[in-house]
């Protein structure tokens, strides 16, 4: 029997050929073909050549009644033919409508519950496309990651594609950024950019027919793309999807992070949120309940940090009003997605949903308060630490410290989560008065006098001042490294005051929370090449005199609460900044005792390793240079890999570190773009893409150009022009900092560190958000 376009869906053809027949009714490019079914074959060899129309080579492929279904695919397991002529079509699609006698094809039923005499076949008799490539799309990556397309593709035709025959290009496209990756081995096909994503599209649009995620093959020839066959990924189970996202949490943690860290942080997060439920709920059996959850409330893949955002949205269903306190926190957070993934197996009873709402109540009103007493505790913290000896104490010792520390200030840390949700609340607040009017609202917030994140660098624009009234430049100048430094402070005219400002805001710098950054503290000739650099630039403390309109009635309310919040919020991260210069500083120490020892090869070495590594370590003196060494490989790869602002796992987090990367493009085309506004103002000027901070940039009247910011960043940002970055929100950092600089900046600009590039010269609108570009540079 032949079965065609108008009889396929009263016969029982099997997935395969069904799935082909819907494609073409949906518009999809599906080279023509017809099935065969049943004894009765009729005169195929005159049927095929009337439904060509012209002596074409064709494909005869087997359907099955259990081929590619939900659960099993069968692939490879039924026989396929290809390049053949009119008058080999009758014997080939008797060869191919036969169920398979194998051994291993009957072990494979076996295994999966299928009872092979109830097997049916049918037969594809299909135009065979000559492609000049050919290859395979998954919707989502089979090994586990939702949100990634592969596309696997080779010269020639598919055959050759799936049995290896011919060397393959793999790309990686993760459809949240548009971002992608490609493996490739020498001599293989290489597509364009334009190409990928037209791919993707039609991937998407295939998933979305079907209603699942499929595994598709295609042909090219001449530019065309032909599809040959889709089918459900059943390798692929998605029931409890892990959400990794990186909103916010990448001003902290930009680029690579190592392990040492990673490590830390997963702690700190979890001692932290740990305190914040039982401080809500006074309930420890309910929060054991959950305990799961609060371990993995930030989590790392291929060397980044990301927040697993489902679990974040777990403890937000904690609070009162949490479907109004949601969209707040994501706007305040900058997160794109504002889908609400929970995995929260047991409601939240009555009973604890009172406690909750008390306690929370309790907390908003008096956290102004408590603020204020957790910065007092944590000064003394300072001081106890500044009274230890760590160069005569043991490596031992130092880990005693180090879990003392951690226990003292995570035990109250989770106040600042408490400030967090105020400030967000009455920014809202303010925010929602001037919707019409967003600017305003942003100029209520800013000028906040005594903001702690502004001192350090007040400072140091006092100190580059006071260096070069004193004729000091020129030694500072010549400052390369350490020693160099510890010469100077022997008798330098500034060695006071230096000391003073290491003492004081020595572990404030960019990337001040990955512990194995470079900080003033543990590398003090870069503060003497920020002060020749200030010096040079002519930097200045912004005026804050600045009159603004005074608001009145409850804007006035929130304004004023909003501003308590931001300054709070601000101390509470150099406060933060602080603790993990106590931490490195600890580290660095064990990590000289262990180098001595030869149990590393090198000091920073202990950042490529766990803390419960760097304690067996300790104890045992267990030689860790192979890991290091493996792992300082592995995080190089991580380097090559895009960052990704959003990861989908479909079951566990896994980490990827391909040997070779390449393939990516950069977007160059829009001269439009588009942002968040946080601080007005209109300038125009040149471009600088900063992508390693730690290099030291002049800025100097540049418009800074990044993925994102952390606090120390504001050593960069006080000599620029303006700030645009791709991440960020009202509330972050660069929004704050910028206010008080009065630097126009525009944050949440998708791409920008992409389609911009040194030496483009853009205008930016800090209050509509809008970023121009004026010229291109010929780089």
């Amino acid at each position: 029997m032949i079965i065609g376009a108008e009889n396929y869906k009263r016969q029982p053809i099997g997935a395969k050929a069904g799935n082909l027949f819907k494609l073409r009714e949906n518009g999809f490019n599906v080279p023509p073909f017809f099935c065969v079914f049943g004894e009765e074959k009729c005169d195929l060899e005159r049927y095929a050549l009337d439904f060509f129309g012209e002596e074409r080579l064709v494909s005869v492929r087997s359907s099955a009644s259990a081929e590619d279904g939900a659960s099993v695919s069968f692939a490879g397991q039924f026989h396929t033919e290809l390049r053949l002529c009119m008058s080999e079509i009758r014997a080939a699609v008797e060869r191919v409508c036969s169920v398979p006698k194998s051994e291993g094809f009957f072990e494979y039923c076996k295994s999966n519950g299928i009872v092979p005499e109830k097997i049916t076949v049918c037969a594809i008799v299909q135009e065979m496309i000559s492609a000049d490539m050919s290859g395979v799309i998954f919707t989502a990556n089979p090994q586990g990651i939702v949100n990634e397309t592969v596309v696997v593709i080779g010269r020639g035709t598919g055959d050759n594609v799936v049995e290896d025959k011919t060397p393959t290009s793999t790309y990686y496209y993760n459809t949240t950024d548009g971002l992608y990756y490609s493996e490739q081995t020498e001599d293989v096909p290489k597509i364009s950019e334009a190409v990928l994503k037209e791919l993707v599209e039609i991937s998407e649009k295939i998933k979305e027919l079907f209603g699942h995620e499929c595994d598709i093959e295609f042909a090219i020839k001449n530019g065309e793309i032909f599809i040959l066959q889709a089918r459900p990924i059943t390798s692929l189970k998605c029931s409890s999807p892990i959400v990794l996202d990186n909103s916010n949490i990448v001003e902290s943690y930009p680029g690579i992070t190592l392990p040492l860290t990673q490590s830390f942080v997963r702690t700190a997060y979890y001692r932290v949120f740990l305190s914040a439920l039982l401080r809500l709920t006074h309930e420890p059996k309910t929060v054991a309940m959950i305990d799961d959850i609060l371990r993995n409330m930030v989590d790392a893949a291929s060397g980044r940090i990301y927040y697993r955002i489902s679990n974040w949205y777990d403890v937000i269903l904690f609070l009162p009003f949490s479907r109004k306190i949601i969209p707040v926190w994501q706007e305040m957070l900058g997160v794109k997605n504002k889908n609400v993934t929970s995995h929260l197996a047991r409601k939240i009873g009555f009973v604890t949903h009172v406690k909750v709402t008390l306690s929370f109540v309790w907390l908003i009103l008096a956290c102004p308060r408590l603020m204020e007493k957790l910065d007092v505790e944590f000064q003394e913290m300072i001081r106890f630490f500044k009274s230890v000896d760590l160069d005569s104490a043991g490596a031992e010792e130092i880990l005693l410290h180090y879990r003392n520390v951690l226990d003292k200030v995570t035990a109250k840390w989770d106040l600042t989560l408490a400030n967090d949700m105020y400030t967000f609340i009455f920014t809202g607040l303010l925010k929602s008065r001037f919707k019409s009017n967003p600017a305003e609202a942003n100029r209520l917030i800013s000028g906040l006098n005594g903001i702690e994140s502004m001192k350090p660098v007040a400072e140091l624009i006092e100190l580059s001042r006071h260096a070069k009234e004193s004729g000091e430049l020129v030694r500072l100048g010549r400052i390369h490294n350490t020693e160099d430094f510890r010469e100077y402070m022997q008798n330098g005219k500034l060695a006071q005051r230096l000391a003073a400002y290491i003492e004081c805001y020595g572990d404030r710098n960019a990337e001040e929370l990955k512990l194995e950054s470079l900080t003033f503290r543990t590398n003090p000739e870069l503060l003497a090449q920020k002060i020749v650099q200030y010096a040079e630039a002519g930097a200045e403390v912004p005026d804050e005199s600045e009159q603004k309109s005074t608001p009145k009635g409850l804007c006035k309310a929130f304004a004023k609460r909003a501003a308590v919040g931001i300054k709070n919020r601000e101390k509470s991260r150099l406060n933060r900044s602080r603790l993990y210069g106590m931490m490195r500083s600890m580290m660095l120490k064990v990590g000289e005792e262990l180098s001595a020892a030869d149990v590393i090869s090198a000091p920073r070495d202990i950042f490529y390793l766990e803390y419960s590594e760097v304690e067996t370590a300790v104890k045992s003196g267990k030689d860790m240079r192979g890991i290091v060494e493996q792992r300082r490989e592995m995080y190089q790869r991580f380097e090559k890999l895009p960052a990704y602002t959003r990861l989908i796992f479909a079951e566990k987090v896994f980490d990827r570190a391909p040997k070779s990367v390449g393939g990516m493009e950069t977007n160059r085309t829009a001269n439009m773009l588009e942002g968040t506004p946080c601080s007005a103002g209109k300038v125009r000027g040149e471009v600088i893409v900063i992508t390693d901070p730690t290099s030291c940039p002049d800025t100097t009247g540049k418009i800074i150009v990044a993925k994102m910011t952390d606090p120390g960043w504001v050593f960069l940002i006080v000599g620029a022009a303006g700030i645009i970055t791709e991440k960020g929100s009202l509330l972050s950092h660069t929004a704050i900092i910028s206010r008080e600089l009065k630097k126009p900046a525009i944050v949440g600009v998708d791409g920008a560190a992409s389609i911009l590039r040194n030496g483009d010269t853009v205008e930016i609108d800090g209050a509509s958000g809008r970023i121009t570009v004026i010229e291109r540079s010929t780089e």
